[in-house]
């Protein structure tokens, strides 16, 4: 495990007492497998963290905070023959349930901002460790959507939830673009613009609208359709005055079906200019 003793443990987390670490490695186990599953990938993990000191430090935060959430509730819980009891030390007083919540809460606001940290490290990084984690299965569904961070995201709408909601909250941001994004547009052009955002490198004319793309998937994602429909509209005004700056868009069925309902000139007709 990337989380090996009890010092590198304290490290990170200034509330762990003791020196063994063995009643955390179930908790280290699983939070090992959410730091690979939701932000390094596979690929990135087994090629680059144990050779990046920076790196190492960075993903030993989001495990090392991710694991005490997931423990704190049950780290004085032991199980008998008659149920659950809960450990006591006679020179110790239990903390109250209030203290205990506070704790888990501050624990989990910072796990946000370690994986935020990285997320950011990984994005301004050069080489191959870049091309390993942009590989990934993991990359993908991270930079799925116009807004791939919650840093991003509340620059355009109000989230105050944890790092942990957001991930749930990703799906309510893939419906919107899907559901009302995506058919005003055309899936084409959405797609192109995700691309070139994973790849930093937005073309001049994606650029123009990206910003009303966030606001758009951002109030919709917060229920406010109202302020999503004005910003799609904004989107749509100009991809529709400049298509050939757009050509996926051009192309796709939506536009094709566009330019179909479109009244005929008739002017040119031989009966229309036979005098007639």
């Amino acid at each position: 495990m990337l989380i090996s003793n009890i010092e590198t443990l304290k490290q990170h987390i200034a509330t762990i007492v003791g020196g063994e670490i063995e009643k955390y490695n179930p908790y280290l186990a699983t939070a090992e497998k959410f730091l690979i599953r939701e932000i390094t990938g596979s690929e990135l993990f087994a090629m680059a963290i144990p050779a990046n000191a920076v790196l190492l430090k960075l993903c030993e935060a989001v495990e090392a905070h991710k694991m005490y959430v997931d423990a704190i509730p049950f780290l004085d819980l032991v199980e008998t023959e008659s149920g659950f009891a809960v450990t006591s030390n006679t020179n110790l007083t239990p903390a109250s349930t209030k203290r205990v919540k506070d704790l888990i809460a501050a624990t989990s606001e910072r796990l946000t901002e370690c994986i935020e940290d990285l997320l950011e490290y990984l994005e301004t990084t050069t080489g191959a460790m870049l091309d390993a984690w942009k590989g990934s299965v993991t990359y993908t569904l991270v930079n799925d959507n116009y807004i791939d961070s919650i840093r991003m995201f509340r620059l355009y709408a109000d989230f105050a939830g944890s790092r942990m909601e957001w991930i749930a909250f990703r799906n309510k941001l893939t419906r919107a673009r899907k559901l009302k994004i995506e058919p005003v547009i055309s899936r084409e052009l959405s797609e192109v613009i995700i691309e070139d955002m994973r790849d930093g490198d937005l073309t001049v004319a994606n650029d123009k609208l990206i910003d009303d793309l966030r606001f758009a998937i951002a109030a919709y994602a917060t229920g406010d359709n109202e302020s999503g429909d004005s910003f799609v509209a904004r989107v749509r005004k100009v991809i529709y005055a400049t298509p050939d700056d757009y050509p996926v868009f051009k192309t796709s069925s939506i536009y094709v079906q566009f330019l179909a309902q479109l009244p005929r000139d008739t002017s040119a007709d031989p009966f229309m200019t036979c005098g007639v």
